[in-house]
């Protein structure tokens, strides 16, 4: 009975909308030649649109006689009359509207805040009108990402470019990079091997005079498809991805990627992996399985300890194994057991977990724990989720401590104070801050075997001429 009723009620206001009976506004739509006025009521547009509301609440409206004049010149006469019919009824029919059509009532139901309409009309666009919308993308996607309203649109198109491409862009001979700089800056690319194979074969495609066979090309080649390649790499989406994703899709592509971009994307990418909590899956992590430090904790320390600031290892070119040495959970977190097991072993790394927490606390010492040690290359540094901070010590480097653990600097860093599962960490506004530790670890740091280098070094080279 209640559907009965809402449809008279639709009935009889489309009436009162056909007569124009007792209308109090003018709306002028469009311009020069193509403008048309419309008759309509206030309390219905009021009721009805946000931004007739806005307008007609406005002090600057303007009156001509008894009627409110209002003025729209983005929308086209015969659009604002199906907008229109649909405020006074709540009935548009889409099936009867091309793909342009539907379009334009797309962005004058945006304009006019008409929230319900613009949702139905991105479902039909993406439902019913896809071959068109497919084919006119490329045209209209930036008037698509530039408006919030529009997300069922941009989430649809996004995952519909990362997973299939070819579906948007019908050949790489069809893509521009523009597109895909433009898409990026809006964060609404999500790069993955699909894409990135796609974005790759176009570089290619660009340079006819390149063969299939890589191996075949010389240096000037490589220069000229890297330089190509570079016009359409995403770099937002890559600093967006996990470290699993960025390791196997973009670290064995480094060779003819712009080496400053990479770098930055490197360390933002190492640094991101630094939480506790952080999950690694690349093979080449299995020296951490189950241990508190990971493969990016590794790089980043490796290079703070060869003092690699300006080029930073790659993960497949530390020179060094972690070998694990002593382990909390494992052996116990008392300060004897430490010096029993540490004190004579030189290049150590020590780390804390913390309780409820994703950070992690340590320092690098590169002499042994004997005595109280100056030394310039000794650092402490803190991990957490997107950062890794590290300061390196000197006069007050390494302390050794009657009832402590391993200690660090200028009391920068004390480990288990009179036994305690515990350390003091001082923080940069020089004020002690407590931590309860789940659990340490112990590395002793130590060259990598002649042999291992050789294999890492030829693996290295193999894979840029490749």
């Amino acid at each position: 009975m209640s559907f009965h009723l809402l449809t008279k009620l639709s009935r009889d206001l489309m009436q009162l909308f056909d007569t124009s009976a007792f209308y109090d506004v003018i709306i002028r739509v469009g311009q020069g030649d193509n403008l048309k006025e419309f008759p309509a009521h206030s309390l219905i547009l009021r009721a009805r649109s946000s931004w007739f509301q806005n307008q007609l609440s406005s002090k600057t409206v303007k009156a001509s006689y008894d009627k409110i004049i209002l003025s729209n010149s983005n929308i086209s006469p015969p659009i604002f009359e199906i907008i229109l019919k649909y405020i006074y009824s709540g009935k548009v029919d889409l099936l009867n509207c091309s793909g342009i059509e539907c379009f334009d009532l797309l962005f004058a139901a945006e304009e006019l805040k008409l929230v319900e309409l613009l949702e139905h009309i991105q479902e039909n666009l993406i439902h019913r009108q896809t071959e068109w919308m497919d084919r006119n993308f490329i045209t209209y996607h930036e008037k698509i990402y530039n408006h919030e309203s529009l997300q069922k649109l941009q989430i649809h198109y996004t995952s519909k470019i990362a997973y299939n491409p070819l579906s948007i862009f019908e050949s790489p001979t069809s893509f521009s990079p523009n597109i895909l700089t433009s898409l990026d800056y809006c964060e609404y690319i999500k790069l993955n091997e699909s894409l990135w194979g796609f974005i790759v074969n176009w570089a290619r495609f660009q340079i006819p005079k390149l063969g299939n066979q890589v191996s075949g090309w010389n240096k000037k080649d490589w220069n000229e498809f890297k330089y190509t390649l570079s016009q359409c790499i995403p770099w937002n989406s890559i600093m967006s991805m996990n470290w699993n994703e960025f390791h196997d899709l973009l670290i064995p592509c480094e060779p003819f990627l712009p080496a400053d971009k990479f770098d930055v994307a490197l360390r933002h990418q190492l640094k991101n992996a630094c939480g506790s909590s952080t999950v690694i899956t690349s093979p080449i992590s299995t020296q951490f399985n189950n241990t508190i430090l990971n493969i990016c904790h590794a790089t980043l320390l490796t290079s703070w300890i060869d003092r690699k600031d300006d080029i930073m290892y790659r993960p497949a070119e530390i020179p060094y194994e972690f070998r694990l040495v002593l382990r909390g959970q494992r052996d116990g977190f008392s300060p004897d057991l430490f010096h029993q097991r540490c004190g004579n072993i030189q290049k150590t790394v020590v780390v804390f977990k913390i309780n409820n927490s994703t950070a992690i606390y340590g320092g690098y010492n590169p002499l042994d724990w004997k005595f109280d040690r100056a030394t310039n290359d000794s650092f402490i540094f803190e991990f957490d989720n997107g950062k890794a901070d590290f300061v390196r010590l000197g006069r007050f480097a390494i302390h050794k401590k009657s009832g402590y653990g391993p200690c660090f600097g200028d009391d920068d860093l004390l480990a288990f104070p009179n036994g305690k599962r515990s350390i003091y960490w001082k923080s940069a506004n020089s004020s002690n801050l407590v931590f309860q530790v789940v659990d340490y670890e112990v590395y002793q740091i130590v060259d990598k075997l002649r042999k291992s280098n050789f294999t890492s070094t030829t693996h290295v080279y193999s894979h840029k001429k490749r």
